[in-house]
């Protein structure tokens, strides 16, 4: 039975030997491994070109760079794919020998539309494995073969996540439900991963870690992030659209807004610039979460108690208030935003008296950054240098204007 593993390929020259290797050393062998180059300008197209001389079940696919993520070059792949199932994987990743053997099996066995399992991380620096991920949260899926969302309405994105690169669908269950990737520079891996768990009459899970998911590289969707704000919330309109026209959306919206909700967090607590932080700030207020219903949930309708403060903070709070706050929270396991403005602090003698002249956002982080180090024996935060007190010795004034 023939499987399509599609591959999308941009600048993955430093990952690509491990990710296709680990494809072609599958104890499945009834594969396809559809390779789409993505306007790759490193080495990646010469490398996939001998990896096809090679090995005829690799075929290469080419495309122009759009900018738009890779969904293009993924929606691409699955339109030349030919199996029975498809799985969509990322070029950086690479994958236990008996993953597609495992997954297929529990396919074939459970009759289902998707199956997902685990994934362990990958720390590409350090070359070694690490821990299995928190998601998906598996403690919360019904102890059967399979299951659909109506079995687990209030966690049922908890269970299956919001990613693609870990689970193997049925192609035509794809194609009857228009289930495409999305034109967007990240997360357009939402809409088939959310759209087909709801659509999905049977799930099955594969309670094990069969993706390495290499992190640490400094060129993944999640270190880049802080370049695009808008992917904060731009998988959320289709997807609640289409759920909406179902009829479903009420029935797992406790679900989706606790998930949607995090990763927007997670953005928040990625962005750089101050003036992306004040662009969402304003877009999750005005209209993201307005859009999403979630002002008729309540702190105890969220997960994580700390990402249902964050959702209140940022509803009731002005955003100077919570960027001081989130200063003054730096280092605690999950702050409500992180660190953005970093004192000087090795410039500063131990026991110096200091002077933080300006009072906008970033003396406010270095204030209170100034406070948490406890380096300083007095510390004076003010407007300007005529402010500070006469007769008080300053040994160093920080100039955070």
């Amino acid at each position: 039975m023939l499987v399509s593993v599609v591959v999308a390929v941009y600048n993955a020259g430093p990952y690509l030997e491990k990710c296709i290797s680990s494809l072609q050393n599958q104890t499945y062998k009834d594969l396809e491994i559809i390779c789409v180059n993505d306007g790759s300008v490193d080495e990646s197209l010469s490398m996939l070109e001998r990896f096809a001389q090679a090995d005829r079940r690799i075929h290469i696919f080419s495309k122009e760079n759009e900018g738009r993520g890779a969904a293009p070059a993924r929606n691409m792949g699955v339109d030349h794919s030919n199996g029975v199932y498809v799985m969509v994987l990322d070029s950086d990743d690479f994958f236990e020998p008996d993953m597609v053997e495992v997954m297929v099996e529990k396919a074939e066995s459970a009759n289902a539309d998707m199956v997902f399992c685990t994934a362990r991380h990958y720390d590409h620096v350090n070359q070694c494995s690490g821990s299995v991920f928190k998601r998906p949260e598996l403690q919360y899926a019904p102890p059967k073969e399979y299951f659909s969302w109506r079995d687990c309405p209030d966690y049922i994105f908890q269970i299956a996540d919001f990613v693609a690169w870990n689970k193997l669908f049925k192609r035509e269950f794809l194609k009857q439900n228009h289930l495409r990737f999305e034109g967007i520079p990240i997360s357009d891996d939402q809409y088939p991963s959310v759209m087909g768990s709801v659509l999905a009459k049977r799930i099955a899970i594969v309670h094990k870690p069969l993706v390495n998911y290499r992190v640490n590289t400094g060129k993944s969707q999640v270190d880049s992030q802080s370049e695009h704000p808008e992917a904060a919330y731009a998988a959320v309109y289709s997807v609640v659209n289409r759920m909406r026209e179902m009829g479903v959306y009420e029935k797992v919206k406790r679900s989706y807004c606790n998930i949607a909700i995090l990763l927007m967090r997670q953005y928040f607590d990625r962005m750089k610039r101050i003036e992306d932080v004040r662009f969402l700030y304003d877009k999750f207020r005005n209209d993201v979460f307005p859009f999403l219903g979630a002002d008729r949930l309540n702190l105890n309708d969220f997960y994580d108690h700390r990402v249902g403060e964050w959702y209140e903070m940022i509803m009731g709070h002005p955003l100077d208030d919570i960027l001081f706050r989130s200063a003054r929270a730096y280092g605690s396991s999950m702050t409500t935003a992180s660190l953005r403005f970093k004192a000087p602090l090795e410039s500063i003698k131990k026991g110096s008296n200091i002077a933080v002249v300006g009072k906008g956002i970033v003396g406010r982080f270095w204030y209170a950054e100034l406070i948490l180090s406890d380096l300083c024996g007095e510390i004076f935060w003010v407007s300007s240098q005529e402010d500070i007190p006469n007769g008080v010795r300053i040994d160093q004034i920080l100039n955070a204007e």
